[in-house]
């Protein structure tokens, strides 16, 4: 961590010395391009006066983008950043003006022999006008105000995209952990829903069937164990959620007898397809709550799996007397088993996934399932409990 830290301040501070120079070569790039092109001169000497004139910038540009990332100009500081950057811009000036007096008073104008502009073989040169030192000056700190501010303006349009891109990266990781947070809700909420009707069938069997009733717990206790070990995966292949299934129908097929049949049609090339941990359980739990226990005769549960174009498509149906009402589909009608999981298809998948309920023909309810056909995990962060360093 502090190695990646170091590595990202020294990796900074060389972007802005090369952003400083970069910088530099175009001013003194721009200032010689009109004295080569109209005064006569050669690119050489124009390069070498605009260098000359603009050497102190050399320093000045590191410190200035150095203190516009430190003191940016914004709503809470605004006097107190805006009062240095003023005062910063005034030191520039300051200090630049008194290089080139100290330079005018050791190379007067009249003991140059070349100056851009000029002829190279007029070798005395007459001093200029009055005041023409004075309007140099005032031109020269036009200039040095200029730059400053457009560096600080540069260097705050930086700044306010640095911080959009950062807002929009903590808002993107808020909401992969509201959406994991949301399926681990979820989940939770249907291991006991689950957990809870078992129990409740363990405690009719007890006074009916004592050997049943305790080989029923050591059932329970195995889908537990199995429920426990896929916790922590929000997708498992198809086959270890028909294991699963398998493991629950045989508890409650120890309740119905001869009542409950499950048939299976899964062909084995999408037994490696990833599906969500416990989504077929509360569909075949439905079915039987609502399909089988109801009706006094034997009752067909069956769980088909298909693939269509870049889709899997899973098929619970039953063949009990179905649900009353025009409204089949309603969330009302659908309890919290059937809910969750529409829930957690959506905060998995998005739109790129279905559910319907609906009556199956010729009687019975029928889910249909498409999700995206896939070998490798949908990547849903997960929620940490650590406290964030």
């Amino acid at each position: 961590m502090n190695r990646t830290s170091g590595n990202r301040r020294i990796a900074r501070k060389v972007a802005i010395v090369a952003t400083a120079l970069g910088v530099w070569g175009a001013l003194v790039l721009l200032f010689a391009a009109p004295l080569a092109l109209t005064g006569g001169v050669s690119w050489r000497e124009a390069v070498s006066f605009g260098g000359s004139f603009w050497a102190l910038w050399l320093l000045f540009l590191p410190a200035v983008a150095w203190l516009s990332f430190r003191f940016p100009i914004e709503r809470r500081r605004l006097l107190r950043n805006v009062g240095l950057h003023l005062l910063a811009c005034l030191l520039i000036v300051g200090a630049n003006r008194a290089a080139f007096r100290a330079v005018a008073r050791i190379f007067p104008p009249e003991q140059r022999s070349e100056r851009p502009g000029r002829s190279p073989v007029s070798k005395t040169a007459r001093p200029g006008p009055p005041g023409a030192l004075g309007v140099f000056f005032g031109l020269r700190a036009a200039l040095d105000v200029l730059v400053y501010w457009s560096l600080v303006g540069v260097c705050q349009a930086i700044t306010n995209f640095r911080r959009s891109q950062e807002r929009e990266r903590r808002a993107a990781e808020l909401e992969a952990r509201l959406t994991s947070a949301k399926l681990q809700a979820l989940r939770m909420q249907i291991n006991p829903h689950f957990l809870f009707n078992t129990l409740n069938s363990i405690a009719a069997l007890i006074y009916v069937n004592q050997r049943a009733a305790d080989e029923m717990l050591g059932d329970l206790s195995e889908l537990l164990r199995r429920s426990l070990d896929s916790m922590e995966e929000q997708e498992i292949p198809l086959a270890q959620e028909l294991e699963f299934i398998g493991a629950y129908i045989s508890i409650e097929q120890r309740r119905f007898g001869e009542r409950l049949r499950v048939e299976q049609s899964v062909p084995d090339e999408l037994m490696k397809a990833l599906v969500p941990a416990l989504i077929l359980q509360p569909l075949v739990e439905n079915a039987i709550r609502h399909g089988i226990e109801p009706r006094r005769g034997p009752g067909l549960i069956s769980i088909e799996a298909k693939q269509e174009d870049k889709h899997l498509l899973l098929i619970v149906r039953d063949d009990g007397r179905g649900l009353p009402g025009a409204d089949v589909n309603s969330s009302v009608r659908r309890g919290i088993g059937l809910a969750n999981t529409e829930a957690r298809l959506q905060g998995l998948y998005g739109r790129d996934q279905s559910f319907s309920f609906g009556r199956a023909e010729p009687q019975g309810c029928r889910v249909d399932i498409h999700l995206p056909f896939h070998l490798e995990p949908v990547h849903v962060p997960t929620v940490s409990n650590e406290p964030a360093a």
